[in-house]
């Protein structure tokens, strides 16, 4: 009885490894699906990281990449649809909304001004004492959930391309 006990516990090491990637380059290799809209781009990931170990994927990507902000309800659905077409089998994804503990006031991790929102029923539903992250649903019509910010959700980011001056 030790014996497969003990075996089991391997079995199920060894899967779990194969399942979390162990660095940066396997994060890109197994993980990441590239779209584009307009002069951005984005990289959906597909590997669950918690929401802090996202940020810093996303910040390592590029200069000027974090997790995605969504600043139109036009914008929304065109992200739903992509995400729809990429076979995603996760129900939510992070994107770069949060809040702080002690606040009830959310922010996009990009800096930029949360002028757009799509809570679903309920939501935002932390209390101000307690951080806070935030998930789309990766269906239609992709409603927001505020959420522990530990618990794991495939991602995406989002890098800003950088403009060709010419002359």
């Amino acid at each position: 009885m030790k014996t497969v006990l003990v075996f089991i516990t391997l079995m199920v090491a060894v899967q779990s490894t194969k399942l979390v990637p162990k660095t940066m380059a396997d994060v890109k290799d197994q993980c990441s699906l590239n779209f584009t809209f307009g002069n951005d781009i984005y990289m959906f990931h597909k590997c669950p990281l918690d929401y802090y170990a996202a940020v810093e994927i996303c910040k390592c990507e590029k200069v000027k990449s974090n997790l995605l902000s969504i600043h139109s309800h036009e914008f929304h659905e065109k992200v739903i649809e992509k995400l729809k077409h990429s076979n995603i089998t996760s129900y939510e994804v992070w994107i770069g909304a949060t809040k702080g503990r002690f606040s009830f006031t959310y922010y996009w991790t990009d800096g930029s001004q949360m002028d757009f929102q799509y809570w679903a029923r309920g939501a935002p539903s932390h209390s101000w004492y307690s951080p806070a992250c935030v998930v789309m649903e990766t269906k239609e019509p992709g409603y927001w959930h505020d959420v522990d910010c530990n618990i794991r959700r495939p991602f995406v980011c989002k890098t800003e391309q950088q403009k060709s001056h010419s002359r």
